[in-house]
């Protein structure tokens, strides 16, 4: 025997709809041409329908299969990368990263285990109009632009698997909680603005100096970016909030309110000035002012919706414009880590981000601090989550949502109900059959009481007993005799989140084999 040669084993992750840290990032990378579909991926396409008709998107017979449209489970970025080549563009250097994969690898950097990739082309060519940018949108969620692209002309429908592109796989992924468009910022930006002076090493006589202590700049910073990042003026800001808003209305479907967008603030153009009553201020000066004057988060604001900002600078993101990474997939991770280590419902606040060098632009106490109630503008930090550096390294400073209602924008909150909601539907599965009445009620009320006295043990609800912490009615106070006609099971549930809030009130409704959650009110 000359040598041993070891082969990696790739398996497809198994789908777990009791958990609370899995994303789907949507978005643009080549194939890595010469490598071959594993076999254990080949046989999750299939089991999945996407090797058959009428959903054919992957030929089984082709084993270099482009993959465009289907969604991928990994639980590495090694495995990942084997399939996807992220560093390099249609006709640029080599080194050049893909915003995708920079933050699909940002993910697994900061704690993600599992997420889902949904390839839908390869990414656009350095310097692309923004018509054709703005093109792209359609194929992150067909329907978000007009016109539409051939063969996703028809709006996302749960029950029709032949329209889910893009976004709308999360129909189709019971186990997904955060959603990422990593392309986004660059598709909806202003064309590029000139690049920033080079800086220059000190000039002077070669010799010797004296060693350099920890933390001093790199030879690395001394390079000039060949391109620049994304920035966006008050037309591109708007473009993206519009996006926003189809998205939005996406996650509102009655299967899909579990799952949060996780999405970067792009950043503001160096020329956008807005009007204040101290006269014009430029948005790179105040850009939670800006965002507060101009009404840019007024189409989407909504608790499923998390906002990141500032951009990041990392291992991963030396092939990017400025060398700058979107927060989305550093956040999505931390996030995924929070739920896997601490539990979902509870705070990010203060957790570490790993490999992060530094912030751009370094978040100033201007928008973190809260204004004066008195005062028309808000800090940055009261509608988006904020990341930065602290005594203790670079951590998360804020775990907030985009949601004007100051009950609904404690993400934590947001999260908790959207995992009660989750157990919900996993606890009722088997009485979807049963007859309504008073024993199918009663098994309901006590399961409901299990899941949430679970939750109190956890310390994710206030109060001394149960009882303080949460009640579930589920009987004919809950429902009209027109309810019971029509096959709808509705059960009350009012919890106390252990958060700053006084409590919360969630109306659950059975209908069609499904659990949707058909109001929620906060006191």
């Amino acid at each position: 025997m000359r040598r041993l040669t070891f082969e990696v084993t790739e398996r497809a992750a198994p789908t777990a709809p009791e958990r609370m840290d899995v994303a789907l990032f949507v978005g643009f990378v080549r194939r890595r041409p010469g490598t071959s579909v594993p076999a254990a991926l080949s046989r999750y396409l299939f089991e999945q329908g996407w090797m058959t008709a009428p959903t054919l998107r992957v030929d089984p017979n082709d084993p270099q299969a482009p993959l465009t449209d289907v969604p991928l489970p990994f639980e590495s970025f090694a495995a990942f990368e084997r399939i996807f080549d992220w560093r390099a563009r249609a006709g640029t250097a080599p080194d050049e990263f893909t915003a995708l994969g920079a933050a699909v690898q940002a993910f697994f950097v900061q704690g993600g285990r599992k997420c889902y990739v949904v390839r839908m082309a390869d990414p656009l060519t350095s310097g692309a109009e923004r018509a054709t940018r703005l093109g792209r949108l359609n194929l992150l969620l067909p329907g978000s632009r007009v016109p539409a692209p051939p063969g996703m002309e028809h709006p996302a429908s749960a029950v029709d698997r032949t329209t889910w592109h893009g976004a709308a796989h999360l129909f189709g992924l019971q186990d997904v909680c955060f959603l990422c468009l990593p392309d986004l910022p660059e598709l909806v930006a202003d064309a590029p603005e000139p690049l920033p002076i080079p800086r220059l090493p000190p000039a002077g006589a070669t010799g010797f100096v004296e060693c350099a202590t920890h933390g001093a700049a790199t030879g690395s910073e001394w390079k000039t970016p060949e391109r620049a990042a994304p920035r966006c003026g008050l037309t591109a800001y708007l473009d993206w909030a519009a996006f926003l808003a189809v998205v939005a209305e996406l996650l509102r479907d009655r299967r899909l309110r579990e799952t949060h967008l996780v999405a970067a603030l792009p950043l503001p153009s160096t020329s956008l000035v807005f009007d204040t009553s101290a006269g014009k201020r430029a948005a790179t000066q105040d850009l939670g002012a800006f965002i507060h004057a101009s009404g840019v988060l007024t189409p989407f604001q909504s608790a499923f919706i998390q906002l990141a900002y500032p951009w990041l600078r990392t291992a991963s993101s030396e092939g990017l414009p400025e060398r700058l990474a979107a927060p989305d997939g550093a956040l999505t991770g931390v996030l995924a880590r929070n739920a896997l280590l601490r539990g979902t419902f509870r705070s990010a606040l203060g957790l570490g981000l790993a490999e992060v060098r530094e912030v751009f632009p370094i978040p100033t106490r201007l928008d973190q601090e809260p204004r004066d109630p008195g005062s028309p503008l808000r800090a940055l930090g009261e509608r988006v989550t904020l990341l930065g550096p602290t005594p203790r390294g670079m951590q998360v400073l804020s775990d907030v949502t985009s949601s004007q209602r100051v009950s609904h924008r404690q993400a934590p909150v947001s999260r908790l109900i959207s995992s009660v909601l989750r157990a919900a539907r996993q606890l009722g599965a088997d009485l979807t059959f049963s007859p309504s009445n008073e024993d199918t009620w009663l098994a309901l009320r006590y399961r409901m009481e299990s899941v949430l006295g679970r939750f109190f043990a956890e310390g994710a609800l206030r109060g001394a007993t149960p009882r303080e912490a949460f009640s579930v009615r589920c009987d004919r106070t809950t429902m009209t005799q027109d309810d019971l006609d029509n096959g709808r099971l509705i059960a009350l549930v009012e919890l106390a989140p252990a958060a700053a809030i006084e409590r919360v009130q969630v109306l659950l409704s059975a209908l069609e084999g499904d659990v949707s959650l058909q109001q929620e009110e906060a006191a």
